[in-house]
């Protein structure tokens, strides 16, 4: 099995020189925008057309609309939530893009910002087994994982997925980072969190929520000022 991630991301996409400040997950429900014209999960939203646009300055963190009762996973703290003036946005334009990847990642590094995915794998259909010859894979799986046995041997490389690059914003667009609260959807458990915002030249940017601990967002942050 091939891993992915930081491992991946620092062998197939960043530069030899270029380490990898922070890398968050950004796939599916790990990412939710705070931007007019959007819902929570990044849909267009509702009777949004004819009003105005609330101005870029001052937006971040300003989600006051409730979560549907029925939407259990929209009260779930994200990894990432994008904000920005509108989806047209520097952040909500990028994190947009990637909206399809099913393996995707927010990366910061010293030179960039970027959305990068997982490259799939093709397919290859597996030969037809026999019910004893499944029973035997099953048994020996189980073996192995009691033996404590590591499925990648040593001294050998380990195999990673390839990576690509879905949208990047180079390091003059990005004006900074630093601690935030974000206040989140009414009816979401908990209501705020403490974040780590990295804010672009156009007033959008994106909170990485470290699971709303203000710890885990200061080692971020010192992570990312290393």
């Amino acid at each position: 099995m091939k891993l992915d991630g930081v491992l991946a991301i620092r062998e197939h996409w960043a530069a030899p020189d270029e380490p990898v400040l922070l890398c968050a997950g950004a796939a599916g429900a790990s990412t939710r925008f705070d931007v007019p014209g959007l819902d929570w999960s990044g849909s267009p939203a509702a009777g949004f057309a004819g009003k105005a646009l609330r101005g870029v300055a001052g937006f971040a963190g300003n989600v006051v609309s409730a979560v549907a009762d029925d939407d259990l996973g929209a009260r779930e703290l994200p990894g990432v939530v994008v904000f920005g003036g509108s989806p047209e946005a520097l952040a909500p334009g990028a994190a947009l893009a990637s909206r399809q990847a099913a393996v995707a990642w927010l990366v910061l590094t010293p030179h960039r910002l970027a959305w990068v995915a997982a490259v799939p794998e093709p397919v290859e259909p597996e030969p037809e087994k026999s019910l004893f010859d499944r029973v035997g894979d099953l048994a020996r799986g189980a073996r192995d994982a009691f033996a404590g046995k590591s499925p990648y041997p040593p001294h050998e490389p380990v195999p990673t997925v390839a990576i690509t690059t879905v949208a990047e914003l180079p390091r003059p667009r990005i004006t900074g980072a630093a601690l935030a609260e974000r206040k989140l959807p009414r009816g979401s458990v908990p209501g705020s969190a403490t974040v780590l915002r990295v804010s672009l030249v156009d007033g959008s940017g994106v909170d990485v929520l470290a699971k709303g601990r203000p710890e885990a967002a200061q080692r971020l942050l010192a992570l990312v000022n290393a």
